[in-house]
């Protein structure tokens, strides 16, 4: 376990918000927030090299499972399209090349690539980066973000998504920092985070779902993102609530067993069509307030 300082300001004086007892770990986890800036984050909190623990196998699979068998939903096909429409670059963006950062099987870049685009991709899971490879062709290196956006070239992508990667990272500015390197000029930045500031993560406390502790290090909302962009040499010009009933679902289920999910513990996700569907009203009308579980942002590097 490591103690850090504010990835943002580099401040030292934090208001301790929860703890969380991780197995294995000889402290516990503790979510904090920055007195400087109001960045939330854990510290202290597993290191580099002690995180790996946490992703258990079925972690990835327990996401695979549930992208495959919303397939068999209409519902939530017609969720999946609406997904896949929001992460495509906007129009006035003519195709050229794209990196996702955190591409898991590649979906999204084998659909990007249909629409014309040169595709690229990032995936720490050694199972999804080769199924990425192996079964979609796709040009995928195998790696963490903080690990290979060092080694990307300057100035050659049109566009670099991150779709809920930025709070996994240990130096999420840091990574910022690569992505405005490896732009293009006029290139853009795609990203969705959880928001630390809705309603949900005050309703739910500590079973919040997209807390995601100790995966997810770093919770922004949209003036921390803001910040942290800045810090990176990237100015955000958009930013928009997202529908995200997923996490409300999961979030309420958290609360019914008392504690929040655990993959370590064998927990799994209940997949409910009819509950996704009763809650995208409500997630959509908080969407449109910015007040939704989840934040998009588009950004571009500064001159």
């Amino acid at each position: 376990m490591e103690t850090v300082s504010c990835n943002i300001c580099s401040g030292l004086d934090f208001e301790p918000l929860h703890e969380f007892v991780l197995e294995g770990a000889d402290e516990p986890a503790r979510l904090v927030r920055c007195q400087g800036c109001d960045l939330v984050f854990l510290s202290p909190r597993p290191s580099k090299g002690e995180i790996g623990a946490y992703y258990p196998k079925t972690y990835q699979e327990e996401m695979l499972r549930i992208i495959a068998a919303s397939k068999e939903s209409a519902v939530m096909r017609l969720g999946i399209n609406m997904i896949l429409k929001r992460r495509t670059p906007p129009k006035r963006i003519k195709t050229g090349k794209v990196l996702d950062v955190g591409c898991s099987n590649g979906s999204l870049l084998a659909a990007l690539r249909e629409r014309g685009w040169q595709v690229e991709g990032i995936e720490m899971d050694e199972v999804a980066a080769e199924y990425a490879r192996s079964s979609r062709g796709l040009k995928v290196t195998q790696g963490s973000a903080e690990e290979a956006l060092p080694g990307m070239p300057a100035d050659s992508f049109d566009v670099v998504t991150m779709w809920h990667l930025l709070e996994h990272l240990h130096d999420p500015v840091g990574a910022l920092g690569h992505v405005r390197r490896i732009l293009k000029p006029g290139g853009i930045l795609m990203l969705e985070v959880p928001d630390y500031s809705s309603p949900p993560a005050s309703w739910f406390d500590d079973c919040w779902f997209p807390l995601d502790i100790p995966r997810h290090l770093y919770h922004f909302t949209p003036q921390t993102l803001r910040a942290a962009l800045s810090r990176a040499g990237l100015d955000l010009v958009e930013s928009s609530g997202i529908p995200s009933p997923e996490a409300i679902v999961w979030s309420l289920a958290a609360k019914r067993q008392g504690r929040p999910i655990d993959f370590s513990r064998g927990d799994s996700l209940e997949l409910s069509p009819t509950l996704m569907a009763l809650s995208y009203p409500l997630t959509w009308v908080m969407a449109q307030f910015g007040k939704s579980d989840h934040m998009g942002a588009v950004a571009v590097r500064n001159s």
